[in-house]
């Protein structure tokens, strides 16, 4: 009997449960050991999880070549969900002759500056952006660009050290933070070094500088294979003001292209060329981008899904499970998406804790009951400690919920009325300051 698995590297402990509570027998996961070790999940069983140090690539691959041959499994195809983690699976695999993006495509997509640079070689629309080292640097950029500019990591993920500057003194207040953060951030693989044309590149000691795109922002799945392009899914943004920049509060889908774009086939053809400029041959991608002036400014592009609240809300509006579906991408099935006429429209928001200190209560009650509420998912208990950037990024999540938007009034204050039905009581403690440029 074929004990065939896909492999699945580098991803955390509630995705891990969620494949193995809808899909069970269908993965093997390669997971970092710290990761398993701070997570509340209980562990899969010993055949379907491999602990290891994921830092050290060619280990990871001879571990992975053991486990394959205790357990009798045949690698199906390969997976990641994870930014850190995409590197490591482009080697794995190629040492396996497993069908995923090449090492140097991940390279290209996970670079904020080499990405933008082969966009604007191929004459697709982004923001111009340079590499910067100290504040002179960044402040020269400002002055060149004639606006504002955002300052973020070579190869960080969502809004973790995005910072948005209007004036010289934010822009070496920025450069001094990602200096700082940079330089004793825990995460070894996000921030690793790396080649790229033949030259070493360290993220945690040069930053990306580019102008500030102004617009609607959106987010989208494309699948992208050879010259076909098939979106899976488009979301409209919406900024939350009272988060540090870059910081998304909730996501409408699904959404409509703004009729300047051109309709599907144009942006398609877009998105094609805006993946095979970056070595792409065959991946589902995220991309993020903001429209301006009847055009579709991308931002970033990454050979995975969206993540956030996403792949739940993308199943509660269409019924697709898209972690699922993207199994299925890598042993090759095919799958259909229903007709746009078949999703509910639905917004996907994010909740957030406003304060350091520790959860003492919360209470979901009143969010569960509201009418309009068709999904409330809470990550943390009592207990958990809350702190805010630019100290830590990832604490101040505490779930997420899913509603129909009831209308006439905006979305945006239907967001502060709902989250408002979250009572959440802390015992505030000191917390570093949080920078809001």
């Amino acid at each position: 009997m074929s004990n065939r698995r896909v492999l699945v590297v580098g991803t955390t402990a509630d995705y891990i449960d969620i494949i193995n509570r809808r899909l069970p027998q269908r993965a093997i996961f390669v997971t970092d050991a710290d990761e398993r070790a701070k997570a509340k999940e209980n562990p899969p069983n010993e055949d379907t999880e491999l602990l290891c140090d994921l830092a050290d690539c060619e280990q990871v691959v001879v571990a992975v070549r053991k486990h394959l041959n205790r357990f009798r499994i045949t690698p199906s195809g390969i997976a990641c969900f994870d930014c850190e983690s995409m590197g490591l699976a482009a080697f794995i695999a190629g040492e396996l002759g497993l069908s995923y993006p090449s090492a140097e495509a991940v390279a290209a997509c996970r670079s904020k500056l080499v990405s933008k640079q082969l966009w604007r070689g191929a004459g697709l629309p982004c923001p111009r952006v340079e590499l910067v080292q100290d504040a002179s640097e960044a402040v020269s950029f400002m002055h060149a660009a004639g606006g504002s500019v955002v300052l973020k990591p070579l190869t960080g993920s969502g809004s973790e050290l995005v910072f948005l500057c209007t004036n010289e003194d934010e822009c070496t207040a920025a450069v001094g933070t990602l200096k700082s953060r940079l330089a004793s951030h825990p995460d070894r693989r996000m921030y690793e070094p790396y080649f790229f044309d033949g030259k070493k590149v360290d993220p945690r000691k040069v930053f990306v500088i580019e102008e500030f795109i102004r617009g609607d922002e959106y987010s989208c799945d494309f699948v992208f294979d050879g010259d076909r392009v098939d979106i899976i899914r488009i979301a409209r943004k919406i900024p939350d003001p009272g988060q540090v920049f870059g910081t998304t509060r909730a996501y409408i889908m699904p959404a409509e292209l703004p009729s300047g774009l051109g309709g599907d086939s144009l942006f398609c053809g877009q998105l094609g060329r805006a993946a095979g400029a970056l070595g792409l041959s065959r991946a589902i991608c995220m991309l993020d981008f903001v429209v301006r002036d009847g055009r579709a400014v991308m931002i970033e592009l990454a050979p995975r899904l969206g993540g956030d609240c996403l792949p739940a809300l993308l199943l509660r509006s269409c019924g697709v499970d898209i972690i699922g579906y993207a199994l299925d991408f890598a042993e090759r099935r095919g799958v259909r998406f229903p007709a746009p006429s078949r999703w509910t429209p639905l917004v996907g928001m994010r909740l957030f804790g406003r304060q350091c200190g520790e959860i003492t209560r919360i209470d979901s009650e009143s969010l569960r009951e509201d009418r309009r509420v068709v999904e409330c998912c809470l990550k943390r208990r009592v207990g958990h400690r809350v702190v805010l950037p630019p100290e830590d990024y990832e604490s101040r999540l505490l779930g997420h919920v899913i509603f129909e938007h009831s209308g006439p009034g905006s979305i945006e204050s239907e967001c502060v009325e709902i989250g408002e039905k979250l009572k959440v009581e802390m015992r505030t403690q000191a917390c570093a300051t949080a920078s809001r440029f």
